[in-house]
């Protein structure tokens, strides 16, 4: 019988896997070129059909798929979903245009990158420009392009405005345009925009806030710093408040985390928002985390969840010699070849609590369906990616739905790790105090997760 996880997660924040291209066109209508136990079809966790598991969230990039997506192209597992049965969030490509992976060309880009997601997801964020480019030098080429194209001093007002470096103003100038055609181009009603804030700092934070907070779009998206620095994350929801702007969002998105005590406190959030601001507001997370160990031969065996940290943790199955095996992959996966770090080893007064992911593909499935070619370095074939998605999507579902039981059971105190319950405590204060800004100052350094 197929596990839906549609239920699973009521008055949670969300996670939301991000899908590759790849994945969800051949889960459409790919098919293995080798006999395995299911099609490729129930690859698609989204349907409610699916053999292996459903679970109805999820998070695509236009940077994935629009840079090679065409008009004519074969539908998705996300183009071609039941959308009453479905929440797909879309995100904007801004750093795959930011570091050159798609090529910018001004305008052009912007509206086919809106376009995509108004014709595929719910929620989609707007084309931002990331701080995390400034650092690296990215952004540097983007604030000599702006100069070129005569935003040269917009650029320079803001810097003496906000007093924040010329490269951040470059991403905010750019953003700014790029929102600004999203509020004139846009198709109402085929997707729900969210207004993205980025920065490092409080200071760019902040400016960042007060530069784009006016666009009226359907929610908010926190990037770069927010996703796990507390004190910046409530700053701007405290502002948010304060401006009147939460109250008629519908969405709320952090970008790019998922640990899963930084999940939990997600959720302590977003029910400390419900109780005092907006009664249904929704927020969700997103990572790639699945197919960024499937990329290095890597499988989810499960989670560790004890005061000594909780954390996703998987290991190799990318040996030549496992190829063949008959050997379940849940058993395999079970039978020790996770090697424990030497901070997990049992000492006096701990024992490491860990729980094994028991997932739809891991029962039905042998090692040897996933190594499958032994004149290979790495033994694998496109469809042993495929499974191990899928796996490892399936097993961080139920790494989430395990931690958000521990974490809100007054049995498990002591199994939280101590800082998460630091964050969750000032976190319920923030949302009841008369001085909620002096609050998160004083307690900035313990916020910074």
């Amino acid at each position: 019988m197929t596990v839906s996880y549609e239920n699973s997660f009521e008055n949670c924040a969300i996670y939301l896997p991000a899908l590759s291209f790849g994945y969800a066109r051949f889960a459409h209508g790919g098919s293995f070129r080798r006999p395995l136990p299911f099609a490729a079809q129930d690859l698609n966790f989204l349907d409610p059909q699916s053999k292996l598991f459903h679970y109805p969230w999820a998070l695509f990039s236009a940077g994935q798929a629009a840079k090679s997506i065409h008009e004519n192209d074969p539908p998705t597992i996300v183009s071609a979903r039941d959308r009453s049965r479905s929440i797909v969030v879309g995100d904007s490509g801004g750093y795959q245009v930011q570091t050159g992976k798609i090529t910018y060309r001004g305008p052009e880009t912007v509206r086919r990158m809106m376009r995509w997601m108004q014709a595929n997801t719910d929620f989609s964020m707007v084309l931002d420009f990331p701080t995390g480019g400034i650092k690296s030098g990215q952004i540097a080429t983007h604030t000599e392009r702006l100069r070129k194209e005569g935003h040269g001093p917009l650029i320079e007002q803001g810097a003496a405005s906000n007093r924040q470096a010329e490269d951040f103003n470059a991403a905010l100038v750019q953003t700014s345009l790029n929102n600004q055609q999203f509020v004139v181009e846009r198709t109402p009603g085929a997707t729900k925009f969210l207004n993205v804030l980025q920065g490092r700092t409080e200071a760019e934070s902040k400016a960042w806030y007060e530069h784009v907070k006016h666009y009226a779009f359907e929610g908010w998206s926190f990037a770069a710093g927010h996703r796990e620095d507390f004190s910046l994350l409530l700053q701007r929801l405290i502002d948010l408040r304060d401006d009147g702007l939460l109250e008629n969002a519908q969405w709320v998105h952090i970008l790019g985390k998922s640990e899963l005590d930084l999940a939990c406190l997600y959720t302590v959030v977003q029910r400390a928002v419900r109780r005092h601001i907006h009664s249904a507001l929704q927020f969700s997370f997103d990572s790639a985390s699945h197919s960024l160990m499937s990329a290095n031969y890597q499988v989810y065996c499960g989670a560790f969840l004890d005061q000594k940290g909780w954390s996703m943790v998987g290991t190799g199955v990318g040996d030549a010699s496992l190829v063949g095996s008959q050997q379940g992959l849940g058993d395999y996966l079970g039978s020790g070849v996770l090697k424990l770090p030497r901070t997990r080893e049992a000492e006096f007064g701990y024992r490491p609590r860990f729980h094994a992911a028991d997932t739809a593909v891991s029962r039905q499935v042998t090692v040897g369906d996933v190594c499958v070619d032994a004149a290979k370095r790495n033994p694998w074939d496109t469809a042993s990616f495929d499974l191990v998605a899928n796996h490892n999507i399936e097993a961080l579902v139920q790494g989430m739905k395990l931690a958000h039981q521990t974490f809100f059971h007054p049995s498990d105190e002591l199994r939280i790790p101590p800082r998460a319950r630091i964050v969750r405590d000032i976190i319920d204060m923030v949302f009841t105090s008369d001085q909620p800004d002096k609050l998160i100052r004083e307690c900035r350094h313990a916020l910074k997760h």
